[in-house]
């Protein structure tokens, strides 16, 4: 009887899952795995949380939330949807995961809500603002704001090493203990300081002007619709 209860408890949930965004436009061999299982993605299709996304060479394709926002998923990316929450008296949460490749996004002004990116060595968080965010083959973590503000933390931090006697003693062959790990520091990117690299030590760069080269190369690369 309680193996029943739970499984009509997660039939229930499974129902309760609503669609979050619509593929607005779509260019070239797009791949989603969900619930339904993987399949070519097609353009109108609606998608929930819990899929995901891989764009082949050449391929881009559009997505529009229901709050109004957008995101393009550039050629040989990886998305996932891990959350997106929003109703009548409630905050809007968004959660994505990219572990590999580019996307960018235009997100909606939303009192009180979130907006959350995840890679393997960052994660940003926004209120409403237009940015890209690109994972390299060394996971590194490239994040440029075009317009509003953008808050960059990485996910990683080494350790500290801690000062103890054997700092003191040469001759002690008591290994140096290692402190607390540092904690990571946030970079801020505006307008006049848009873009920042956080690679797979923790470390982020200050927040810096890019080149009008480099950001066209990212134009170039979520553009073509």
């Amino acid at each position: 009887m309680r193996s029943l209860l739970l499984i009509l408890s997660l039939l229930g949930g499974a129902a309760l899952a609503e669609p979050v965004c619509e593929v607005a436009a779509l260019v070239g061999e797009v791949q989603v795995q969900d619930a339904a299982g993987t399949r070519s993605l097609r353009a109108g299709e609606r998608l929930e949380p819990g899929a995901e996304l891989r764009s082949g060479p050449q391929a881009r394709v559009r997505l529009r939330f229901i709050d109004g926002s957008t995101l393009v998923l550039a050629d040989r990316s990886q998305l996932r949807i891990e959350r997106f929450v929003q109703g009548p008296g409630q905050p809007r949460e968004a959660a994505l995961l990219l572990q590999l490749g580019l996307i960018g996004q235009q997100v909606k002004p939303a009192a009180g809500g979130s907006w959350r990116v995840r890679t393997p060595t960052a994660v940003t968080a926004v209120r409403g603002t237009e940015f890209s965010v690109e994972v390299a083959g060394d996971l590194a973590t490239a994040v440029h704001v075009s317009s509003g503000a953008v808050a960059v933390e990485p996910l990683a931090a080494e350790p500290e090493p801690a000062i103890d006697d054997a700092a003191s003693a040469p001759y002690s062959s008591k290994a140096p203990a290692l402190g607390k790990p540092r904690k990571p520091r946030p970079v801020l990117l505006q307008a006049a300081r848009n873009g920042t690299r956080c690679d797979a030590q923790g470390q982020c760069s200050e927040a810096a002007a890019w080149s009008a080269e480099r950001v066209q190369q990212i134009q170039q690369r979520l553009g073509g619709f």
